[in-house]
């Protein structure tokens, strides 16, 4: 759920606490490999949690 947005961070949280932030800056822009990977450790998902949602195999 967007909880807040500054500039072009947007801060998501779910309601058991976790928390990410997403940096926007064009819709067709794609995410560094650095921060894609801090999102995931971010939300706390682990290798098991990415292959369940077939983001990984």
């Amino acid at each position: 759920m967007l909880r807040r947005m500054r500039g072009s961070h947007r801060v998501y949280r779910h309601p058991d606490g976790r928390r990410v932030v997403v940096a926007y800056h064009r819709l067709s822009d794609t995410f560094p490999l650095g921060t894609l990977r801090g999102m995931v450790r971010d939300v706390g998902w682990n290798e098991e949690d990415l292959r369940r949602l077939r983001l990984v195999t």
